[in-house]
C-alpha cells in the first residue's frame, strides 16, 4: 500500500543513514521498525509483569500467567 507522512527531518535524516549503513533500502528500514514495533506491543499484552513497570508487587502472579512456557 502506498502512503504518505510528513517526518521530522532529523528524523527522515537519521533514518536515511541507517539504512545505508545497513546496505537496505529506506522501505525496508521502515517496514522492519513498523514490524518491530508491533510485535513488541503484542509482546506487552498477555505478560502481566511487564505491567508492573518497576512498581507493586508480582506476589499474586501464578505460574500459568507468567508468559513464560514451562
Amino acid at each position: 500500500m502506498r502512503t504518505s507522512v510528513d517526518l521530522p527531518d532529523e528524523l527522515m535524516k537519521k533514518a536515511k543513514i541507517k539504512a545505508v549503513e545497513e546496505g537496505i533500502s529506506l522501505k525496508d528500514l521502515i517496514i522492519r521498525s513498523l514490524t518491530n514495533e508491533l510485535d513488541q506491543t503484542k509482546d506487552v499484552q498477555g505478560t502481566p509483569w511487564k505491567d508492573l513497570k518497576g512498581k507493586g508487587t508480582a506476589s499474586g502472579l501464578s505460574a500459568d500467567k507468567s508468559g513464560f512456557e514451562e
